[in-house]
């Protein structure tokens, strides 16, 4: 995103888009590393296609 689109939006979308933006593949990552857990613990639980 530009400098000048930020600047534009209200402060709280700002802090919300930045949230989203650290929490969004922190999030992702976590749910990955989990059902790899899962699936060295109990391989018929989890299925990848």
């Amino acid at each position: 995103m530009s400098s000048n689109l930020l600047g534009t939006l209200n402060s709280s979308i700002k802090i919300f888009l930045e949230v989203a933006f650290i929490l969004g593949p922190i999030s992702i990552a976590i749910t990955i590393a989990l059902l790899k857990k899962i699936e060295q613990n109990n391989p018929e639980r989890i299925r990848w296609r």
